[in-house]
């Protein structure tokens, strides 16, 4: 698809009577002395970060630190405590117990020596790391119910919870882009 072509119709209108003229990446346009928007395809991937990631955190009861530290974790595979420490984290979770802990973590390798025992997310710790991608990507969509999304329970609900439940709506209802296609195929 063209990026010229996925442009929404919002952005054209704003665009449309300024003296900024977009600039496609890559395209053969010529430079001048007018004012240029670059537009670059494929960097739509975080942008509903804010409500995803709230959802995930209430959903399985997260703080938005054990959810950066799981994310940081499932990209490493396995590791050390040693490796964990390098990690940056809130004072929360710079204790080793703490994590250790959580149940978010299997020992992968015993031994005696503490220091040499390696770990790894385990099936509880890689099913909410998966779920936020594919909610991130459009694979998933985000349940609207009340027994699935604690946000949208009418008894327990606040304000910000139904302004996230209105914005997961719309996220809903989005169609996906051909890039978010292409990244769960």
């Amino acid at each position: 698809m063209s990026v010229r072509k996925e442009l929404d119709k919002e952005a054209q209108k704003l665009l449309k009577g300024t003296h900024i003229n977009p600039v496609y990446a890559n395209d053969n346009d010529h430079y001048s002395k007018k004012r240029f928007a670059y537009i670059y395809q494929g960097f739509d991937f975080l942008e509903n970060l804010y409500v995803i990631r709230t959802y995930i955190q209430k959903r399985y009861s997260l703080d938005r630190h054990i959810l950066e530290i799981l994310l940081k974790l499932m990209g490493m595979k396995i590791f050390t405590r040693a490796q964990y420490s390098e990690i940056s984290k809130s004072f929360t979770y710079s204790r080793w117990d703490s994590i250790l802990n959580s149940g978010y973590l299997n020992i992968l390798m015993d031994h005696y020596n503490v220091e040499e025992r390696i770990y790894t997310l385990n099936p509880k710790g890689r099913n909410i790391v998966i779920k936020f991608y594919k909610y991130l990507s459009g694979e998933e969509k985000i349940p609207e119910d009340s027994v699935h999304n604690p946000m949208a329970n009418k008894k327990t609900q606040k304000p910000f919870d139904k302004k996230k439940m209105d914005a997961i709506k719309k996220l809903n209802q989005l169609d996906v882009s051909e890039h978010k296609k292409s990244l769960f195929t």
